[in-house]
């Protein structure tokens, strides 16, 4: 932690990279494993879902059935985590809505599409993207119903890490936005001098290069990575998940990140009442 607070502080001032320095919190780069590299628990993107006996398949609109996309084994994650998870959560199966597109003669196909006009990506209607907790002791694999779309299973390594919250479009941050960088000396937003072109590529090559980040990997917890556009965020709001495309099946998976954000009181009390998913640079 000294040397992330010499790197802030060196980059933006003794006060505002302080500030910054203070509010890092622990993470997990996820990535699939390999031969050379176990997987975390049963952490894992696609495939089956890990659920209770009993426990129904999560369904959005006119009873369409959201997509399993990841499963974050979180007994294995939390010792890293510390007080940033309070409550243990268990397996946190992660769904959103990613109908297969061969099903289009569903009757509900064309109310799910019609809030996007034909572009369904963004996912920001209820019920859309959902939290659902299991115990790993009780825990089965379950598939998912037709006419969800069923992701390639590919089981995860996830590496401990440690994030800042992000200063590019640092506006959209209601925390960094508190920020005063025009103090900074030669701050200027027309040259393309502020906070995220003074510290957002330094920082990168710090996760790199000291914190073992592994560049394009998934990111569980913390924040989303110094170099990733957030969107318009309200006060108060936990990061939980992001994938890159490069993880995910389907021609719209072809670049970018997708993001799952939870509310805080969501980690203290593990409800996800308040899911919200983002997406950065998907086109």
């Amino acid at each position: 932690m000294a040397e992330i607070q010499a790197l802030c502080v060196e980059h933006l001032g003794e006060v505002l990279g302080a500030r910054l320095a203070a509010l890092a919190r622990p993470e997990f780069s996820l990535a699939p494993a390999r031969d050379d590299v176990s997987p975390t628990g049963r952490c894992h993107v696609g495939g089956p879902a890990l659920l209770e006996p009993g426990t129904p398949w999560p369904q959005t609109r006119g009873g369409f059935p959201l997509s399993l996309v990841a499963v974050l084994d979180t007994d294995e994650l939390a010792p890293w985590l510390g007080d940033h998870l309070p409550t243990r959560l268990g397996l946190v199966n992660v769904f959103w809505l990613q109908p297969d597109f061969k099903c289009r003669e569903d009757d509900r196909f064309a109310e799910l599409m019609e809030p996007y006009e034909g572009w369904w990506g963004q996912r920001d209607q209820p019920g859309d993207c959902q939290i659902v907790l299991a115990s790993p002791p009780r825990a089965i694999e379950v598939a998912a119903p037709r006419p969800a779309q069923v992701l390639d299973r590919r089981p995860l390594n996830a590496a401990p890490i440690v994030t800042l919250p992000s200063l590019v479009g640092e506006s959209n941050d209601p925390i960094v936005k508190t920020f005063d960088f025009r103090a900074l000396p030669d701050f200027d937003d027309d040259r393309m001098l502020g906070p995220d072109v003074r510290f957002g590529r330094v920082w990168s090559g710090f996760c790199s290069e000291k914190l073992g980040y592994r560049p394009g990997d998934a990111q569980a917890f913390g924040w989303p990575l110094i170099d990733q556009w957030p969107g318009k965020r309200e006060e108060g709001y936990a990061h939980l998940l992001t994938l890159p495309g490069h993880l995910l099946d389907g021609d719209d998976h072809d670049g970018g990140f997708e993001r799952v954000m939870v509310s805080p009181d969501d980690l203290r009390t593990g409800s996800f009442t308040s899911v919200t998913y983002e997406q950065d640079g998907l086109h």
